[in-house]
């Protein structure tokens, strides 16, 4: 009972947090012309982490309004020291991550929640790309989804960078796209974690090829 319960409360979605997500796909596929592919990859039940290559500040957003279920993601604990902005981005699903370093308690934070049904984001690069290229990705997203039991959704962003590129200080509209792969189950191919990050790069490379295509 207590597992059933669990996934439905991974499946709910607060009004607020729905309404958000249809304003968002008005802004973003009217304004910026926003396509997404691969939606169905998501599990529509249980804890899952989607792994997501990381251009810019808008790929949580972007990620939050296209996925089908709320979704909880990392952030860095600077942005909660503006307590309105902070209290408004865990209203969001925002965990706080300590910069530099492993940070154990929201490692924690992350299995609780992913054990308890729920989506939890991860940009497991640790940090913006520059160039658009997707760089060497951190293994400890296959340590989560192993200590939680859960499967791994890659993820690929393309027009982020473009729109919200560092330095600058405000978004500019620019064509965005999000294509999202099939589950890697834990202990799938019975390797390393670091082998099983090197896989999980080519996946998210094959993805962000595919939207560079559509254009």
């Amino acid at each position: 009972m207590a597992k059933q319960e669990n996934q439905k409360r991974g499946r709910r979605k607060p009004l607020f947090y729905a309404l958000s997500q249809l304003i968002a796909w008005f802004v973003f596929i009217l304004l910026a012309g926003f396509r997404r592919f691969g939606c169905r990859n998501i599990p529509r039940r249980g804890g899952c982490i989607i792994a997501c290559s990381h251009q810019s500040f808008l790929d949580p957003v972007i990620v939050g309004f296209t996925c089908p279920r709320a979704v909880r993601y990392l952030a860095r604990s600077t942005l909660f020291a503006n307590p309105l902005f902070g209290a408004l981005i865990r209203r969001y699903g925002a965990m706080e991550l300590a910069r530099g370093g492993a940070d154990v308690k929201a490692m924690k934070k992350c299995i609780q929640r992913l054990r308890r049904g729920e989506i939890v984001l991860l940009f497991p690069e640790g940090t913006r790309t520059r160039t658009g290229e997707i760089g060497v990705l951190k293994p400890g997203v296959f340590l989560i989804s192993d200590r939680a039991g859960v499967p791994v959704v890659p993820a690929a962003v393309e027009g982020s960078l473009k729109s919200w590129p560092r330095g600058r200080r405000l978004p500019s509209l620019a064509p965005m796209r999000i294509a999202y792969g099939e589950p890697i189950h834990p202990g799938e191919g019975s390797v390393s974690h670091r082998e099983m990050a090197q896989e999980l790069r080519e996946r998210m490379k094959r993805l962000q090829s595919r939207v560079k295509r559509v254009g």
